[in-house]
């Protein structure tokens, strides 16, 4: 499960930053595809706690990875300045993933920090979190008004008698008593 959840991470992080960086936003199916792929892997490599050093490596290589996924997919939206595609405009269009700038460098260098930090230390904040919720709740008063194991007490309360008044037709034949 570890790995599963290490591997989404990584590829929501990756294609966050390729879009921002502005790489066009990668295809969903294309998302799921690429975390399939990636999660033998990364229950693999993720191991009972993740080593610095070697967590690192393996996000910097599957950023690099997942780049050159989304730039040969491309995106649904069609290339900036190609409204009529003539056989001149398609020479340029399939080069463009593999020429990096320097904000898509610095995006998926971000990601693969943020990727980092939230393998290593994110699973200890979360226990940490965790902790701290049921000490608060605790905190709370076991049989409070709204508990659940303290039900409300019933007060009994005297109802005032009202006289029997006969409301079907049927059980009283003529005119009625008032008029009688």
């Amino acid at each position: 499960m570890r790995g599963c959840a290490a591997a989404a991470v990584a590829v929501v992080l990756a294609a966050t930053a390729h879009t921002l960086s502005g790489g066009g936003a990668p295809p969903w199916w294309l998302l799921v595809a690429v975390t399939l792929l990636a999660s033998p892997l990364a229950v693999a490599l993720v191991g009972r706690a993740p080593a610095l050093w070697r967590t690192s490596a393996v996000v910097a290589v599957s950023q690099a990875l997942l780049h050159t996924a989304f730039a040969a997919v491309g995106t649904d939206a069609p290339a900036a300045g190609v409204r009529h595609v003539h056989g001149g405009a398609l020479l340029g269009i399939g080069s463009a993933g593999v020429v990096l700038d320097p904000g898509m460098i610095a995006g998926h260098a971000l990601a693969a920090l943020i990727t980092t930090v939230l393998l290593v230390w994110g699973e200890r904040m979360l226990r940490g979190m965790g902790r701290g919720l049921r000490r608060l709740l605790r905190l709370l008063p076991a049989h409070g008004p709204g508990s659940p194991s303290a039900p409300p007490r019933a007060v009994p309360v005297a109802l005032p008698t009202l006289p029997r008044v006969h409301l079907a037709s049927l059980s009283r034949r003529g005119p009625p008593a008032v008029f009688g």
